[in-house]
C-alpha cells in the first residue's frame, strides 16, 4: 500500500477557461458538406450543432468536476507506468451485513473511467439489503486521462497483466472483473486461467460467431447482422473507417485532435451517436444526464493531453476488428472463469448467446430488448442487476 499514492484530478481553473474560450472561438460549417445526405456522411449539422451549444452553453463542468473529486482517485507505479485510478470501499453500514465482491471495472474506447459513474453507488452501497455489495477498482488504461501512456508494442494482455498486480497490491487475494468495449479483452485475459485471483468475468460486449450449424433466431440474426453493418463491406467504407486509420496514423490523427476541443467533440461524440439507442430516450442529445456525461469526457479527454493520442494506441497494437470473432474463439484465448454475458441490440457487436458460448465458459446470458455500446451510461439500472445476478451467483472467493 506504501505504494499508492492519492491524487487529486481537480483541474485548474485556468485550463476550464480556456477550454470554454476555444469552443467559443470555433466556426462550425453555416451547411451540410453533402446536402441531403443525413448521417450517411456523419453527424447531421443539427446534432453537431446541439452537442456543440449544450457542451459551451448549458454544460456545467464545476458540476462534473465536483462529481468526479468525490470519489477516490490514486496512483501508483507499476512496470514503470503510472497507473491512475479510482478506488472505492462498500459503504461502511453495508460491509458489516455481507459478503463483499472486490470488482474491477475497465473502461474502453472512447470512454473514461467516468462513464461507470452511474453505476457506482448502487453497486457500493444498493438499498436491497440481501442485494451483493461490491468494491469498486476503476482503472484509467494506459495511455487514458491521467495513466501514462504505455511503450512501444504494449497490449491489452499487458494492461491485465499490470491490474492483476493492482488488485493484489490493494489487497484483494480475490476478484471479479467487468468491461465492454476495449475492456473486454483485457478482462478475458484476466479470465483466462492465467491469472488465478480473478474468478469471474462479465462483459457487456463479446465478439463471437455462433458455428455455421446453429438456426438463429430472428433476433439472433439481427445481432449478426448489426456486427456486420458496424464493420462495413468493404471494410475501409462506412463506420470502421475510423478504426482503420486510429490503426495506421495514431499520431497525425492525434495532434490534429490534441488541441481542439471541437475536434475531439466531432471524433470522440459522433460514438455516442453511432452507438447508442436511439429509441431508448437516455442515451441522445434530449437527455440531460446523457448528454451531461458525453460532455464531460469530451472535456476530460481535452484536460489530459495527450491522452487523445496516446489512447488511440489501443487500435495500433491490438487485435484488428475484422479478426475479433476468431481471436476470442482461439483456445489460448477462451475465458476459463465462469463468463457472464450481456448483450445490447444497439452494441457495435452484439452477440448470440451461442456466439457468447464459443468464446469460453459462459455461465450467464442475457439478451436485452435494448440498449448500445454504452450500456453504463445509457441504462445503468439494466449493467447493475445484471452484475448483481451473475457475481452474486458465480462469485466464489
Amino acid at each position: 500500500m506504501s505504494d499508492i499514492k492519492p491524487f487529486n484530478p481537480k483541474i485548474p481553473q485556468e485550463e476550464v477557461e480556456r477550454l470554454f474560450r476555444k469552443i467559443g472561438d470555433t466556426r462550425l460549417p453555416s451547411q451540410p458538406i453533402v446536402p441531403d445526405a443525413g448521417e450517411d456522411y456523419g453527424p447531421s449539422l443539427e446534432w453537431i450543432n446541439k452537442l456543440y451549444d449544450h457542451w459551451l452553453n448549458k454544460f456545467s463542468w464545476s458540476d462534473a468536476q465536483e462529481k468526479i473529486a468525490g470519489w477516490k482517485h490514486f496512483n501508483t507505479e507499476i512496470e514503470g507506468l503510472e497507473v491512475h485510478f479510482i478506488h472505492e470501499k462498500a459503504r461502511t453500514d453495508s460491509r458489516a451485513k455481507r459478503e463483499v465482491f472486490p470488482l474491477l471495472l475497465v473502461h474502453g474506447w472512447p470512454g473514461t473511467f467516468y462513464e461507470f459513474q452511474n453505476i457506482m453507488e448502487p453497486l457500493l452501497n444498493p438499498d436491497n439489503a440481501s442485494s451483493p455489495i461490491f468494491d469498486l477498482v476503476i482503472p484509467s488504461l494506459p495511455g487514458f486521462c491521467w495513466s501514462q501512456g504505455p511503450p512501444r508494442g504494449w497490449t491489452l494482455q499487458d494492461t491485465a497483466r499490470i491490474y492483476d498486480e493492482l488488485m493484489r497490491r490493494l489487497g484483494y487475494d480475490t476478484y471479479v472483473a467487468q468491461a465492454g468495449d476495449w475492456g473486454h479483452w483485457v478482462i478475458r485475459e484476466l479470465g483466462s486461467g492465467r491469472y488465478p485471483s480473478c474468478k469471474a468475468v462479465h462483459t457487456n460486449m463479446c465478439p463471437g460467431a455462433p458455428t455455421k450449424d446453429t438456426n438463429l433466431t430472428s433476433k439472433e440474426q439481427n445481432a449478426m447482422d448489426r456486427a456486420q453493418w458496424w464493420m462495413g463491406k468493404p471494410l475501409y467504407e462506412g463506420h470502421m473507417g475510423y478504426a482503420i486509420e486510429m490503426r495506421t496514423r495514431p499520431q497525425t490523427i492525434g495532434v490534429a485532435f490534441n488541441d481542439s476541443p471541437v475536434g475531439i467533440m466531432m471524433f470522440v461524440g459522433e460514438k455516442y451517436n453511432e452507438l447508442a439507442d436511439p429509441n431508448l430516450g437516455t442515451a441522445t442529445l434530449d437527455d440531460t444526464r446523457f448528454v451531461d456525461d458525453v460532455c464531460a469526457t469530451l472535456s476530460l479527454y481535452f484536460f489530459t493531453p495527450p491522452s487523445i493520442m496516446t489512447s488511440m494506441l489501443c487500435y495500433y497494437n491490438n487485435v484488428r476488428h475484422e479478426d475479433y470473432t476468431e481471436f476470442n474463439a482461439k483456445r489460448e484465448n477462451l475465458i476459463k472463469v465462469p463468463l457472464g454475458v450481456s448483450s445490447f441490440p444497439y452494441d457495435a457487436y452484439p452477440v448470440p448467446e451461442a456466439g457468447a458460448r464459443e468464446t469460453g465458459n459462459l455461465k450467464w446470458y442475457k439478451a436485452r430488448d435494448h440498449g448500445g455500446h454504452f450500456a453504463c451510461m445509457e441504462c445503468p439500472e439494466d449493467m447493475v442487476s445484471d452484475i448483481r445476478e451473475f457475481f452474486g451467483k458465480f462469485y466464489s472467493p
